[in-house]
C-alpha cells in the first residue's frame, strides 16, 4: 500500500578510491561507482552515466505499472533499452539525447495503452527531472495481432505508423516502431 507524501530518499556515498565511492542505502546492497571507462573509469563500476540511464528505465516501468494496473492493462513483458549520448556542449559535458527504447507485450484492456503510456511519461520522475528530452520508442505487441477487431488493430497500426516523434514541446515523446 502507498505511503502518503511526502516521500522522502536518501543514499550515502563513501569515497573508496580517487573518483570511486560505495553507494549505499540499506537495507539494499550497495553499489561500487565511478567514471565511466571513456573518462578513465573502471569498466564494472556503476558510472553516473549508467546509474542515471538506468534510473529512467527503471523508474517509467514502475510508472506505467501503477497506470496499467489502473488502466486493467496486463503487463506481460518489458523489456528497456537506454540509451544516452554526451556531448561537449558551451554549458560543458551534458546529456544531448536519451531514448528509451521499450519491447512491450500486454493483454488485457489493450486500446488504453497509449493514453497509459502517455500518463506514465507525464508523471516519471527521473524523466521529470531530466533537461534533455527523452524519445520513447515502442515496439507493442498484444495478443490482438491477429484479431478482426478493427478498432484494436486501429489503435496497434496507428502505434506502428507513428514513426515520427510529436513536436519538441512534448516532455516525453511516443515514437512506435
Amino acid at each position: 500500500m502507498p505511503v502518503p507524501f511526502p516521500h522522502r530518499y536518501s543514499a550515502t556515498l563513501c569515497r573508496t578510491l580517487a573518483s570511486r565511492a560505495r553507494i549505499e542505502a540499506p537495507p539494499r546492497a550497495a553499489l561500487h561507482g565511478g567514471p565511466s571507462p571513456e573518462l578513465d573509469g573502471d569498466v564494472d563500476a556503476w558510472s553516473p552515466e549508467h546509474m542515471l540511464l538506468s534510473s529512467l528505465g527503471l523508474c517509467m516501468l514502475t510508472t506505467f505499472e501503477a497506470f496499467a494496473a489502473r488502466d486493467g492493462i496486463d503487463l506481460v513483458e518489458w523489456r528497456a533499452q537506454v540509451h544516452g549520448t554526451v556531448e561537449q556542449t558551451p554549458e560543458g559535458p551534458m546529456f544531448t539525447s536519451i531514448v528509451l527504447e521499450l519491447d512491450i507485450e500486454i493483454a488485457g484492456n489493450v486500446e488504453q495503452f497509449e493514453a497509459t503510456l502517455e500518463d506514465a511519461k507525464r508523471y516519471c520522475l527521473v524523466q521529470n527531472a531530466l533537461r534533455v528530452p527523452v524519445v520513447v520508442e515502442v515496439e507493442l505487441r498484444t495478443p490482438y495481432g491477429d484479431s478482426e477487431d478493427d478498432e484494436i488493430r486501429a489503435v496497434v497500426e496507428m502505434l506502428r505508423r507513428s514513426r515520427q516523434p510529436r513536436p519538441a514541446q512534448a516532455r516525453g515523446q511516443l515514437h512506435a516502431v
